[in-house]
């Protein structure tokens, strides 16, 4: 099983951390969301760096649908950063501004070009820690600021391959539009029509 935005993306090489090391921040899990905001940490002057147990380039889940939204009136203000962000460096991330308080992306064309120049590594586990000082069983690291893995139910994503929105008789969480393909979130594994899917 893959998904849709792995399609046609080479992935750079993510090693194993092999000696110890500090940093302002660390990020223990690769997705969208902390790639975008290391992003910025990191242009602030912070030493960022991002954790992933699994191997990044067969995540389906990274990025999920592509969309992001502000509610909030922060998470707003965080909205308009980064679409003004990508408009003005011209990131090739296939941006479609859907409204004022959402966009949809290419989850992973952002997530590659948000972590250029960020320590990301790879098939990496804490074992244990104390205060500030994680162990991974082979190295040690020390972040003033930890940001921990978000656990979330699994979803699915269902991409029916019409130019019409597809009939879906159960509810769904999610839906957007990318190329040739509607793209459905929903809690069920199978969804009637729907040409391929993966988890998220």
């Amino acid at each position: 099983m893959h998904s849709l935005w792995q399609e046609k993306i080479e992935f750079p090489y993510y090693p194993i951390l092999k000696t110890d090391k500090q940093v302002d921040i660390l990020y223990l899990e690769a997705s969208l969301q902390n790639a975008v905001e290391a992003h910025f940490q990191k242009e602030q002057g912070k030493s960022v760096m991002i954790m992933e147990e699994k191997t990044i380039a067969d995540m389906t889940e990274l990025g999920g649908m592509g969309i992001i939204k502000g509610e909030t009136k922060e998470e707003i203000k965080d909205l308009h950063r980064l679409r003004d962000y990508i408009q003005g460096r011209n990131i090739p991330c296939d941006m479609v501004v859907e409204s004022d308080t959402c966009i949809w992306v290419h989850p992973i064309k952002l997530f590659l070009f948000m972590t250029e120049g960020i320590d990301v590594y790879e098939q990496m586990k804490v074992m244990g820690r104390k205060g500030n000082k994680l162990d991974t069983g082979t190295v040690y690291i020390t972040a003033d600021t930890v940001v921990e893995k978000k656990e979330k139910e699994p979803l699915y994503v269902h991409a029916f391959l019409s130019k019409e929105f597809p009939r879906i008789e159960k509810p769904y969480k999610e839906m957007r539009r990318y190329g040739d393909c509607w793209l459905i979130c929903t809690e069920e594994e199978t969804a009637e029509g729907s040409d391929f899917s993966w988890i998220i």
